[in-house]
């Protein structure tokens, strides 16, 4: 017979979430555990999610913790989600970062928890599309999350009929899509071409090496304690580079008023620049 989890087991195991991932739920998110879990509780050959917590919650972390922890977060994204978001980019940020990256012929940008790929292919489209004269720059676009499936299937590149229909634009499928059956379409070589994906931890991982020209975060910091919030602040501080480092977040974000950032509204998105930064109008 299944015993059901007490209150305080699923706090514990909350607990670690956080602490591992960042990611802040309480009790009230319970009955996210059974949908997300039961899949993990499965290949783990638990007989029950609450059975597979529990082991969970007495055992050191490994290779089962880091699936559950993974199941967890939230992995919504749409190709071109918030048009005003990729407005600004195409309009103002883009622009002025090409102007100021002349000499080098170099961008580097990050897309933080970029689940299965959405949004940093949206921008390598938009690059290829709306700015070929950087064709021949050094470009690269590195994707990351936390759940090796998404980013499995973020390196193949291959979406379905619905998720085509969430938000890409026509003339986009038409030049960067190939179908290959019935309910899927492969994105281009050229496009998979600009972008890697590897797995990062934004709480517990080291970041990746180098100055970043631009990185989005968006719809990350809702889900963090305020604590977590001002740690990842602070760690993509110090990648944007000193001269141009731009950071997107998502509408309902905002960094908490840190003072290593000045903020930009003179857009149809707001944005974040590292302190010293005057390239844009504001």
């Amino acid at each position: 017979m299944d015993v059901p989890l007490r209150d305080e087991e699923i706090s514990t195991f909350f607990s670690q979430l956080e602490r591992n991932l960042g990611v802040s739920l309480d009790i009230s998110k319970k009955y996210l555990l059974e949908a997300r879990l039961k899949p993990v509780s499965e290949e783990a050959n638990y007989p029950s999610v609450g059975e597979f917590i529990r082991y969970l919650n007495r055992s050191r972390q490994a290779s089962w913790h880091e699936k559950a922890f993974a199941a967890l977060t939230t992995n919504e994204t749409t190709f071109f989600r918030d048009p005003a978001f990729f407005l600004t980019l195409q309009e103002c940020v883009l622009p002025t970062l090409i102007r100021h990256r002349s000499d080098l012929k170099r961008l580097r940008i990050w897309s933080a928890a970029a689940s299965s790929g959405q949004e940093a292919f949206s921008l390598a489209m938009m690059i290829r599309l709306y700015f070929p004269e950087i064709s021949h720059w050094d470009i690269d676009i590195f994707g990351s999350d936390v759940s090796l499936p998404v980013l499995a299937k973020a390196r193949k590149g291959i979406f379905n009929e619905s998720e085509i229909k969430r938000g890409l634009p026509t003339h986009y499928l038409n030049k960067f899509f190939k179908k290959i059956d019935l309910n899927q379409y492969q994105i281009s070589d050229a496009i998979r071409s600009m972008v890697r994906f590897e797995s990062c931890n934004l709480i517990n991982d080291s970041y990746p090496n180098g100055s970043y020209d631009l990185i989005f975060l968006r719809n990350v910091l809702i889900y963090f304690s305020a604590e977590n919030k001002s740690l990842v602040l602070e760690k993509i501080n110090k990648l944007l580079a000193n001269d141009c480092g731009t950071l997107f977040l998502g509408g309902a974000e905002s960094i908490n008023g840190n003072l290593k950032y000045d903020i930009n509204l003179n857009s149809k998105w707001t944005f974040y620049i590292k302190k010293g930064v005057t390239l844009y109008d504001r």
